[in-house]
């Protein structure tokens, strides 16, 4: 019987993509050039380039302030025209303890253009000083924005890394399931190999009389349906290959090899099983968990805008003070001024009306129990993160020991029932059963080393052990770490 017409195609166009250049990619290479490429990855670290510029603008407001204006006006009344203009510099300085000091300095001119001809110059400057002596006073009111902005950025970091570590997990969890998709398309392909020899055998042997025609026919629908199978296989091979090429920031129509040699020493040493004491590895997450330190942060922060609002409710007492001075209206320019005139005052506003105030402050106490219970509930959604990691991670070891004894069982059961056919004590259904069975047992072994291996990263994730270099790639050897022994 010769080959499906389809098949030839098929063939070919994997052959022609062979041609074009290709792109080898190992893990961590795959790795790199995701943080290098991913857009999402991308809009992530300008999250932290956004938390940033708000620093930089209250970082900006505790420096010195410097303001420049200044205006020219044109007028004419009565036949007579004049031009006059002011230029204005302002200095502002906030201090920790919420105290304002602001420095004016002007000039003005009035100009004539005919009729007087006398042109009047005149400078004043003052120094100005608003200080709260109540509400509104000290540095944890005064710098609330300043540090809330700190912490905002440490917060943004806090989360980028985290999303780092998770990111890498995503990017393994896709290179390890494309590898799969690779290897369980070459098992369908032996798989149709397989059937096509053996239906060739059984054609002859039915043509020899030693089998009925029914048996051929078995042999020829079960070769079809493994045909079936391997395209079916190519093209989810296929779709998830591009869909990892666009999410490493390529082209679907670029040509990447990914590296198999992992998943095939897997295949022939086994797993080492992880020893993993439940207790030591909640202790280590809740110590090194940054997500977990944000939220116990959220905590402060609540406890200080609660001080902050028990702090509006106090009367509001200001002290002004001001020092200013100028030059006499003269012809022409200088700087000599007159005497300085000073001033103070107190401005005071009794605490009536402060139902505002008031409802801020039991806002605040409420915010402080929530921030708390969210902090409680984050604590026992991690435990529960990694005990279900490491229940997951000792599932997936089981299953790699059943599918691992399952294979060897359907290798044998295929081998003994080959022989048995030929020996014309077995149908040729039975050999297709036990085929079929072997096929399962091989895809079914390969999908839970894949899973062992990324319920294995999800644990270092979850355990906060995932070590990131600067690069945004997590350090250390998985294979080397999870390798069996065996043979």
């Amino acid at each position: 019987m010769s080959e499906p017409a389809e098949k030839g195609k098929i063939r070919q166009t994997l052959e022609d993509d062979t041609r074009k250049e290709t792109i080898f990619l190992s893990l961590k290479d795959a790795l790199v050039l995701a943080a290098k490429n991913n857009r999402e990855y991308k809009s992530a670290k300008e999250d932290v380039y956004l938390s940033a510029l708000s620093l930089t603008y209250q970082r900006y407001l505790y420096g010195i302030q410097r303001d420049a204006s200044g205006s020219i006006k044109w007028t004419s009344s009565d036949g007579n025209e004049q031009i006059s203009g002011n230029l204005n510099l302002s200095l502002i300085k906030w201090l920790a303890q919420g105290a304002k000091i602001t420095f004016d300095i002007g000039s003005y001119l009035t100009k004539f253009l005919n009729g007087n001809k006398q042109d009047v110059f005149q400078n004043a400057l003052s120094l100005n000083i608003l200080q709260p002596l109540f509400q509104g006073a000290g540095r944890l009111v005064a710098q609330e924005n300043l540090v809330q902005a700190e912490r905002n950025v440490v917060y943004q970091i806090r989360s980028f890394l985290r999303y780092q570590k998770s990111f890498s997990v995503v990017v393994a969890e896709k290179y390890f399931k494309i590898i799969l998709a690779k290897n369980n398309l070459d098992n369908y392909w032996k798989n149709y190999q397989f059937l096509r020899d053996t239906r060739e055998r059984i054609e002859m042997l039915a043509a020899a009389g030693r089998l009925s025609p029914l048996q051929a026919d078995q042999a020829r629908q079960n070769e079809y349906r493994a045909y079936q199978q391997w395209i079916q296989a190519n093209n989810n091979y296929k779709q998830q290959e591009d869909e990892f090429k666009i999410f490493l920031g390529l082209s679907p129509e670029n040509i990447i090899e990914l590296d198999t040699e992992g998943l095939k020493t897997f295949l022939k040493k086994g797993l080492a099983f992880l020893e993993i004491n439940e207790q030591e590895a909640i202790d280590y997450a809740f110590s090194h968990r940054l997500d977990l330190m944000t939220y116990s942060d959220y905590v402060y922060d609540a406890e200080r805008s609660l001080a902050i609002a028990k702090s509006l409710l106090k009367s509001k007492i200001d002290f002004r003070g001001t020092v200013s001075s100028s030059t006499e209206e003269k012809s022409k320019f200088d700087l000599e001024f007159k005497q300085p005139s000073y001033s103070a005052e107190i401005d005071f506003t009794l605490p009536t009306g402060k139902i505002s105030d008031r409802n801020r402050y039991k806002q605040a106490l409420i915010n402080l129990e929530r921030r708390k219970r969210d902090f409680s509930l984050k604590k026992d959604n991690i435990k529960l993160e990694i005990l279900d990691s490491i229940r997951s991670l000792q599932e997936a070891y089981q299953s790699y020991i059943v599918q691992k004894n399952s294979l060897q069982l359907a290798t044998r059961r295929v081998e003994s029932t080959d022989l048995m056919l030929q020996a014309g004590r077995a149908t040729t259904r039975d050999l297709l059963e036990a085929q079929e069975s072997y096929l399962q047992a091989q895809n079914a072994l390969s999908s839970t080393i894949v899973n062992y291996l990324i319920s294995y990263l999800n644990f270092l994730k979850n355990t906060e052990q995932l070590q990131i270099d600067d690069s945004g790639v997590w350090k250390g050897d998985l294979y080397e770490k999870i390798i069996g022994e065996s043979s």
